[in-house]
């Protein structure tokens, strides 16, 4: 017996599929060695239970000698099979069918693998585990970028790592229809953590910037302010806009500081957005 591959009996039924399938989907398969068609039907629905990622459990069940569970479901041709959610029998088939009929008949039952990722971030987000919780809404996005859901629990875990100007672009997309509590309650929080991260020495370096005329300093200094609030996009942007006018700037030390905050902030966009604008500048 293979991990979620089970031959059932009357003894455990009750636990293999009526509970099991409150966990994930349970396909039953009555079988029958007598039955030409079934001895090609299960090494494909095994096939397919291992290519789904265990994302559900098969459940065998042979007719031949389990008679009180085939009675109890009328059996009365082989095979047959039976899609199990929740304690329930929603949907099956039977007799002969194609191998895409048999796989477009799991996928249609089986959830969403975005929002499955979904919720195990949201665990993680509520465990502390925030870069683990990261990681994984990142791996939903890539399957569901649209999905606003998604979009407002990647812009909460962005915030409670202190990358606001990551949470900032999502939750300035979310549409009015989906503007709930939750997304409400994130933008209070981006408001403040904006006001937090103007300090005084940022205020009155931006309003220097606009008049000076040599702005290269004032770039430079503001930079560093915006990198010690985490204001990573804003410093790099500034960083990049002064090498690009003079790359040795401060003896090589504007250089060094672009280098030092690649190294140092988590985010794999932007980093590689900046250091292949940076080895352009080099190269």
């Amino acid at each position: 017996m293979q991990a979620d591959i089970f031959d059932v009996t009357a003894q455990d039924f009750q636990t293999v599929i009526a509970q099991g399938s409150v966990n994930k989907p349970v396909l039953v398969a009555f079988w029958s060695s007598q039955c030409t068609l079934c001895q090609s039907l299960l090494p494909l629905l095994e096939q397919l239970q291992r290519e789904h990622a265990n994302g559900f459990t098969l459940a065998k069940v042979n007719c031949d000698t389990e008679h009180q569970i085939t009675q109890h479901f009328e059996i009365k041709s082989v095979p047959t099979v039976y899609m199990f959610v929740n304690g329930q029998g929603v949907d099956g088939f039977a007799g002969e069918q194609t191998p895409a009929f048999i796989n477009d008949f799991i996928n249609k039952h089986l959830p969403d693998p975005a929002m499955a990722l979904l919720g195990d971030a949201q665990t993680l987000f509520a465990q502390g585990n925030l870069e683990e919780a990261k990681s994984t809404i990142l791996q939903a996005q890539k399957l569901n970028a649209t999905d606003n859901q998604i979009k407002l629990a990647l812009a909460q875990i962005y915030l409670a790592l202190g990358e606001f100007e990551n949470a900032k672009p999502i939750l300035a997309v979310i549409p009015l229809a989906d503007q709930n509590m939750i997304y409400h309650s994130l933008i209070s929080e981006l408001e403040l953590a904006e006001q937090s991260s103007q300090t005084p020495e940022i205020t009155a370096l931006e309003a220097d910037l606009l008049n000076a005329e040599d702005k290269l300093p004032i770039q430079y200094q503001l930079s560093i302010q915006y990198h010690h609030v985490k204001r990573y996009q804003e410093a790099l942007s500034l960083l990049y806009s002064l090498l690009s006018k003079d790359l040795g700037y401060e003896n090589g030390d504007a250089k060094k500081t672009m280098l030092d905050i690649l190294a140092t902030i988590d985010d794999a966009t932007l980093v590689s957005e900046y250091r292949r604008k940076l080895y352009s500048l080099l190269y």
